[in-house]
């Protein structure tokens, strides 16, 4: 005889026996620890022992099933209950989270059923002669019997019950009495994991200003704890909205973009979302807050609920601007740098492609700016470099751009501009700059610019191209004599 296995739902109905009685009372004195979530190991304990004592085996166990390979499985020993000292297992080096090769074909045959949810229930002497009946010899056991722990339709681990006593065969009243139990344990562990996630989201709130949220889109309602829209308020309370009521709470550039992506996310097979918002706080303001939800969805239709946290991520949004600012700033001049600028060509060469508006790119050098250095010293050539933005920003207006890209070297570009208008507006600069000096200490330090420029007006020209044009023509401006304007 192999294994007597089997669907738990397709168990027949008998007639209760009295150890069937005996194992009901034993599921009722336990419940009430399991169920109310106090002392929940205490709880899972005291079952096994009142299980162990109804059925009159040797030994009640839980294992919890840790990871599942295909070529291996890893459990922990994680409850047990013995009658007497001889068949105490827990704590034994080999039962410590340990590591069993799926080789054996009996063994990958009853982790399989396990995986499934179904019930295995064995007399060791009726067994093959094969690898389970040597490995249940080895552990002195006559008979026994497994009921699969499943959470979340998941096989979490096993229930197990062995006698080295009796060779039993148990009944399925007994073994639907029993599964009776597992679903006591599942429900004790998944109480157990929600309130450790509740006291890690505790922690994260006493960090963050951080909220729960769930929406129902199918009846239009959406609540939310206060911590973020009401952060003055001492204790937390649960705050409900229409769906229309949340919407205005977002900002006016938030709404639909957020709208699209959570309805893409009902729909779709992603697992988590994560967005980052701007909603209006009950004082008015308006703060930044990234969402985020995990959904089990359904195959079969459409999950209407969504619930996840959001907190408050204004100052990381402050932090992020700033350091962007940073990494495309001239810190000297305020302009923007080299990498920003590259970036802008990259943008316009694409407009360019699109709409086939020539664009101007320039290039400006202050003359002789290494003789300044040497006779005013370092200090006054910067206020020079910084004079020079400014006059620069004040003649170079939007949707030009001016950017530094280097000591003494500055790049304008000029969308949708033609040859003639660039001319006359670089050779105005060039011509406020020479009569405009920088006053250092009651002196005049008068400095003049050459400039270099070139027109993108051929689809084929690449962003190499038109810097070496513009570089070609900014040198031949310098050998020519400086100070003026020279197309390339």
């Amino acid at each position: 005889m192999a294994i007597n296995t089997g669907d738990l739902n397709k168990l027949g109905d008998e007639k209760v026996t009295s150890l069937g009685n005996d194992i009901l009372a034993a599921i009722l004195h336990s419940a009430e620890d399991l169920m109310t979530g106090q002392g929940w190991l205490e709880g899972i304990n005291k079952l096994l022992a009142e299980l162990g004592r109804a059925t009159t085996v040797s030994r009640v166990w839980i294992f919890q099933t840790l990871d599942v390979q295909n070529d291996f499985i890893i459990q922990d020993y994680a409850f047990e209950w013995y009658s007497d000292k001889k068949y105490k297992q827990i704590g034994l080096p080999h039962f410590n989270h340990f590591k069993s090769p799926l080789i054996e074909p009996e063994y990958i045959s009853l982790i399989k059923s396990r995986q499934k949810g179904e019930y295995q229930s064995v007399v060791t002497e009726k067994l093959p002669d094969a690898w389970l009946k040597n490995h249940l010899r080895s552990q002195k056991i006559k008979s026994m019997l497994t009921i699969p722990i499943i959470i979340e339709n998941q096989w979490w681990g096993t229930l197990g019950l062995d006698d080295c006593e009796r060779e039993y065969s148990w009944s399925a009243n007994d073994i639907t009495l029993l599964r009776t139990a597992s679903y006591f344990i599942s429900s004790a562990i998944v109480r157990d994991n929600h309130r450790t996630k509740q006291h890690q989201l505790d922690i994260l709130k006493e960090n963050l200003s951080c909220s729960s949220w769930e929406l129902d889109s199918r009846r239009g309602h959406f609540w939310c704890t206060s911590e973020v829209l009401n952060p003055n308020k001492k204790i937390a309370s649960r705050q409900l909205f229409t769906f229309k009521q949340w919407l205005k709470r977002i900002h006016p550039e938030h709404r639909k973009p957020f709208l699209k992506t959570a309805k893409d996310f009902l729909t779709s097979s992603t697992p988590t979302l994560r967005y980052d918002l701007k909603i209006m706080r009950s004082d008015g303001e308006y703060r930044w807050i990234e969402v985020s939800c995990n959904a089990i969805k359904n195959e079969t239709k459409l999950n209407h609920t969504i619930a996840g946290i959001y907190w408050d991520i204004t100052q990381r949004k402050i932090d992020e601007e700033r350091l962007l600012l940073e990494a495309t700033t001239d810190s000297l001049t305020g302009l923007i740098n080299r990498r920003k600028l590259q970036g802008i060509i990259r943008a316009q060469f694409e407009q360019f492609t699109r709409d086939q508006q020539p664009f101007i790119l320039a290039m400006l050098d202050i003359d002789f700016f290494k003789k300044i250095n040497d006779q005013y010293g370092h200090n006054v050539g910067d206020s020079i470099l910084t004079h020079f933005a400014q006059l620069c920003s004040q003649l170079i207006r939007p949707p030009n751009v001016l950017a530094r890209i280097g000591g003494e070297e500055f790049a304008i570009v000029m969308p949708d501009t033609n040859q003639s208008i660039a001319q006359n507006q670089l050779e105005t600069l060039c011509r406020q700059v020479n009569q405009i000096p920088y006053s250092h200490q009651g002196k005049s330090i008068n400095y003049s610019v050459s400039i270099g420029f070139t027109i993108i007006e051929d689809t084929s020209t690449q962003a190499n191209d038109a810097f070496d044009a513009a570089d070609r023509a900014l040198y031949h401006a310098k050998q020519t004599g400086r100070n003026k304007v020279m197309l390339g």
